[in-house]
């Protein structure tokens, strides 16, 4: 598929996710690797994205396994839990338990390697004034304050190489780093969440520095300002969050040129409801 997307909303938050077929994967007729995924629920939601690895034969298979069984697993934990004060925790790890198992069950069953279905992982999830995130291989998540602060909870598993990733699940290590690099903290000053494949964050990297700019071209559309923002030129100029179809809109903002820059681009987006937006 070329492009796919999704909107939705709960307690507060309007969610926006979209995912675009890399020109590279498109002038070869090759499937798109990345998938993303959002639910929501009483109270809350979660929303993960994943890049399946280009050296994978099914990687396409694995981003969707991940991001799907991640996701269900997340907001039935939370839904059920027993322990509101550690509901979170609980839930990440169960999450990131039920992605790998989930993966490694449909290698047995299809008599595939595990190196078949590799795919980096990004997961959020809010609730009750909490938001907890776990990650593994590259990508990034981004917290944004109301005064454009910018948090990045994780540092994406990049080897020494541009485009070099250490750690992809299902491989053996993987389930370890992700669970470890779980994180829980208050939403207080938290107005936007950011999940991004590696094809969005290495256009826009710096990203602890450009996440910001992108959040305000989403709100607010490309002006002469930040229209060279990281070199990124914008062909999409209006605003997305509050277009007609926002997830058009985002998909085709995800049309963004940079030079050398073809990968599959998935992104998320997460903002507290306010008459800013």
């Amino acid at each position: 598929m070329e492009a796919t997307g999704t909107r939705a909303a709960s307690a507060g938050w309007s969610l926006l996710l979209a995912a675009r077929r890399g020109r590279l994967h498109a002038h070869r007729g090759e499937h798109r690797e990345d998938a993303g995924t959002v639910l929501t629920f009483s109270g809350g939601w979660c929303a993960a994205v994943a890049d399946g690895a280009g050296s994978a034969t099914y990687s396409r298979l694995g981003s969707a396994i991940a991001t799907h069984a991640a996701t269900h697993a997340l907001r039935d934990a939370v839904q059920h839990g027993t322990a509101p004060a550690a509901a979170l925790e609980h839930a990440l790890d169960v999450a990131a338990r039920a992605a790998n198992d989930s993966m490694r069950r449909f290698a047995q069953l299809t008599s595939l390697a595990l190196r078949d279905l590799r795919t980096t992982l990004l997961l959020v999830v809010w609730h009750a004034g909490r938001v907890g995130s776990l990650q593994v291989g590259d990508g990034a998540i981004a917290m944004l304050a109301a005064d454009d602060r910018v948090t990045l909870p994780h540092l994406g598993d990049s080897g020494d190489f541009s485009g070099e990733v250490t750690h992809f699940l299902p491989d053996d290590g993987a389930i370890e780093r992700l669970l470890t690099s779980r994180t829980v903290q208050p939403t207080a000053d938290v107005t936007g969440i950011l999940l991004a494949s590696d094809g969005v964050e290495d256009p826009w990297y710096p990203f602890a520095r450009n996440a910001a700019p992108l959040l305000v071209q989403l709100r607010h559309g490309v002006h002469d300002t930040n229209a060279s923002t990281a070199g990124v030129t914008q062909s999409m100029r209006g605003p997305v969050l509050a277009a007609a179809d926002p997830v058009h809109a985002l998909i085709e903002w995800l049309a963004f040129e940079k030079r050398g820059e073809n990968d599959d681009r998935t992104l998320f987006v997460a903002w507290a409801s306010s008459p800013s937006v």
